[in-house]
């Protein structure tokens, strides 16, 4: 019976990180970010801060790291809004020369491409409403994580102790005395896990800039380290910091070969970050092996989308805590440890 309850629990897990992950998803980031503030705010309690200041002052300190972030995400869009006049110049003789090509290659008419243009146009249309209805829906959903986060974190912040006390209560027979230190190793992982994404980041940045250098990309390391840093924002972040130097360099040397070396330099890296750099350096920092780092950033693509490729990591390590702690779990702590 024990592998079918061994099933049975993996599963019913799934279901619930699944259906639950409008509720699981900031809760768990909220986790993450009050687990590695905890020695940030003992730091200043013991400098004599008041609970409240000790609490709020880290807190606040994160969302400024972020609204930064954001920040240089406008700054970057309004540069290649104001270029746009530039654009548009290198844009119509390319628009012209696609509509000859087609002409000499396929016979097709400008008035016959112009044609399925409309075509497509209209039909785009007609999905437009629900396009909208998805964009306005995934920005709501991300203004209302922005707020509940950094709700999250100072209230965890502000009950821990109780969290804590309420774990080592619900603990099964023979759990209380050992529970104490898996909560203090749990601490140490996430900080782990912390110093592994910067490191990560920093590599990242320098494989963008000796990339962009190598095809003679102005300003390479700016551009390189700029574009690291902001993949910190899923999917928005990159495109944005992307099309920085894919557009001024498209404009500075009128051709499509340095842009595209541009997308191919920033694809190949971000390949070898999502296979390779992160479940590697991030695995070394939490002590997981790069294979169930692997494992983990793609079941987390699966069930949670990119949250999930940033959190299963840091929480399957703290699964390794447990199962370095007690006996019966040790099978899977000599598995899954580096």
């Amino acid at each position: 019976m024990k592998p079918y309850r061994t099933l049975f629990t993996i599963l019913a897990a799934a279901a619930i990180l699944w259906f639950g992950k409008p509720f699981l998803i900031p809760l768990a980031y909220a986790v993450l970010i009050a687990i590695v503030l905890i020695p940030v705010v003992r730091w200043l309690e013991g400098r004599k801060f008041g609970p409240t200041a000790a609490i709020v002052l880290p807190t606040l300190l994160v969302c400024t790291l972020f609204l930064a972030l954001a920040a240089l995400l406008t700054y970057e869009f309004s540069i290649i809004s104001s270029n746009w006049s530039a654009i548009q110049q290198r844009i119509d003789p390319l628009i012209i020369d696609i509509h000859n090509q087609l002409e000499s290659l396929f016979g097709w008419s400008a008035e016959r491409q112009n044609q399925w243009l409309l075509q497509n146009l209209e039909q785009a249309g007609k999905n437009a409403g629900s396009i909208v209805k998805q964009a306005t829906g995934a920005m709501l959903d991300a203004i209302f994580n922005l707020i509940i986060i950094p709700v999250y974190v100072v209230l965890i912040l502000a009950t821990r102790k109780k969290l804590v006390r309420f774990a080592i209560d619900i603990s099964p027979a023979g759990w209380e005395d050992k529970m104490p230190a898996v909560l203090n190793d749990t601490v140490k992982v996430f900080s782990g896990f912390i110093r592994g994404m910067v490191l990560v980041y920093l590599i990242v940045g320098l494989l963008n800039s000796i990339g962009l250098w190598m095809i003679g990309v102005d300003n390479a390391l700016v551009y390189g380290m700029i574009t690291a840093i902001m993949t910190i924002i899923p999917v928005l972040g990159i495109m944005i910091s992307a099309m920085l130097p894919v557009t001024l360099s498209w404009i500075n040397t009128g051709t499509v070969w340095q842009p595209l070396g541009v997308v191919a330099v920033f694809s190949v890296v971000q390949y070898l970050e999502a296979n390779l750099i992160f479940p590697y350096v991030v695995g070394r920092q939490v002590n997981l092996n790069t294979l169930a780092a692997i494992l983990a950033i793609t079941l987390g693509a699966l069930i949670w989308g990119v949250a999930g490729m940033i959190l299963f990591v840091p929480f399957l390590a703290v699964f390794k805590i447990f199962a370095d702690h007690f006996p019966g779990m040790k099978p899977w702590s000599r598995l899954l440890e580096h």
